[in-house]
């Protein structure tokens, strides 16, 4: 979508350095090889025309005639399509708790500065897209409404409200808990009157709840996210839910039947039940391989967020923690220093386990790719110890080093990902006709997709934008 104009974008953006120059009638960027990850081909010395915030034609060499566009001379820099994290939490802030009547209760904060942060964030490594998967209904709808008015600047974002669960106690502007007063179908249909286009249903729901939550979307227009715990994605799948996170899986059913007693009777609450599962699961068993084959089958999107269970299962390792605490918000490093974590309460056997069943997840994850499952790639920035945009590289490159050929990655990044999301008219590509949202690199990133992260440039809706900037004043 065309970000209104430079010049509004900057009154809007008080205080906000410039990023870039308005675009001029016709660009053209030239002396670049251009990576089309769903051929997987690179082709060098390519132009790319772009025109009014889309790409009006792409070639090799130089077009006969260009007439007034403006040359961009990039020497051999590397363009692909943006990236999509199909995982981002980019409203929430840090999260506080106090105590009602002896019940806890959690409040993520939405702060407005940290949201301009990670926006920005995420755009200086060449994240042009987004998908939200949970959030304050008010303030996924606040920053979508701005960022299509152009008065804001940062990814485009589809969004979901509030994850809808039942628990023990609230979670504010992060959950909306099942009552007697308001059904799973009730608080669906809320959200879709607010404007949200994904349904996220959660750990506590029984199947009679995912059910009704998965209808009620649906005959909406909706598409629903599910992050389940004893439901297992085989059956999930079977409900009809379009899109699973988290390579954690926790079901017992999901287990060999002579393990099931045992894992039940002894697992732990919270994330330490990741690590147990996978001790307990025998990944060549019948359960996992119908549980591939059914989400194949229907056509249920998975991403892994391996980037988000690292700071956990590695959590006693401080050199990994402080490589990402640098490149995020100050207050959010803050707050999960002082214990909103993942691996709060570990012992040093638990790191141990987790560390040990590690090689085991990336397993998982290059076995749904082998058998077929739709994958993209999602990060779950703002959890703890995930740097906006920096952690899209680092879970790209998990995904390599559990086997999965590079040019599926960046398909899963870019074009598989719009796919999912229904954009794939609009974005995902480099061609004609298409958003000119766009990624420059120095060099292929193929060989290591570390190397992702070394952005030169990023597009977005034809501005041409630099990481310096983007990242000045942060």
């Amino acid at each position: 979508m065309r970000i209104r104009s430079f010049a509004s974008l900057l009154l809007a953006a008080v205080a906000l350095p410039a990023v870039a120059l308005p675009a001029a009638a016709q660009d053209l960027y030239h002396g670049l090889t251009i990576l089309d990850p769903d051929t997987g081909t690179a082709s060098p010395d390519s132009y790319i025309l772009v025109e009014d915030g889309h790409i009006a034609a792409i070639g090799t060499g130089l077009p006969a005639a260009h007439g007034d566009a403006v040359l961009h001379d990039l020497g051999g820099q590397w363009a692909l399509p943006g990236l999509i994290d199909t995982h981002a939490h980019l409203t929430l802030g840090p999260t506080e708790i106090r105590v009602e009547d002896e019940v806890p209760v959690m409040r993520a904060v939405t702060d407005q500065e940290i949201v301009t942060h990670g926006a920005r964030m995420l755009l200086s490594y060449g994240i042009t897209t987004i998908r939200n998967p949970g959030g304050s209904t008010e303030e996924n709808a606040r920053y979508a409404a701005e960022r299509e008015a152009g008065e804001r600047l940062g990814p485009e974002m589809v969004w979901a409200g509030e994850i809808i669960d039942r628990g023990p106690f609230a979670f504010e502007n992060l959950v909306t808990l099942v009552t007697p007063e308001d059904s799973v179908a009730d608080i669906v249909a809320a959200q879709a009157d607010a404007g949200a286009r994904y349904a996220k249903l959660y750990t506590g729901l029984d199947e009679d709840d995912l059910a009704q939550g998965i209808g009620m979307a649906h005959e909406h227009g909706m598409q629903t996210i599910g992050h389940f715990g004893d439901v297992s994605w085989t059956r999930a799948a079977d409900l009809g839910i379009d899109s699973i996170v988290h390579a954690m899986p926790t079901s017992p059913d999901l287990l060999p039947a002579d393990r099931r007693k045992t894992y039940l009777e002894t697992r732990r609450q919270g994330p330490l039940q990741f690590f147990e599962w996978y001790e307990a699961a025998a990944l060549d068993a019948p359960e996992i391989a119908q549980m591939i084959e059914t989400l194949a089958r229907n056509d249920v999107t998975f991403d892994a967020t391996l980037v988000a269970f690292e700071p956990a299962f590695f959590g006693d390792d401080e050199q990994l923690l402080s490589s990402v605490a640098e490149h995020a918000h100050p207050d959010m490093v803050k707050n999960w220093r002082s214990g909103f974590r993942f691996d709060a309460g570990w012992q040093a056997d638990d790191y141990a386990r987790a560390r040990a069943i590690w090689p085991k997840a990336l397993q998982l994850v290059r076995m749904m790719y082998e058998g077929g499952v739709p994958m993209t790639i999602g990060t779950d920035f703002a959890n703890p110890f995930i740097a906006p945009g920096l952690s899209m590289s680092r879970e790209m490159a998990l995904h390599q080093q559990a086997g999965i050929p590079a040019s599926a990655v960046l398909r899963m990044a870019t074009s598989d990902a719009a796919r999912s999301l229904g954009l794939d008219d609009r974005i995902g590509a480099i061609r004609p006709g298409m958003e000119a949202d766009i990624l420059f690199l120095a060099a292929d990133p193929r060989p290591d997709l570390a190397r992702i992260a070394n952005v030169e440039g990023v597009m977005s809706d034809g501005m041409l934008m630099t990481p310096k900037d983007l990242r000045s004043g942060f």
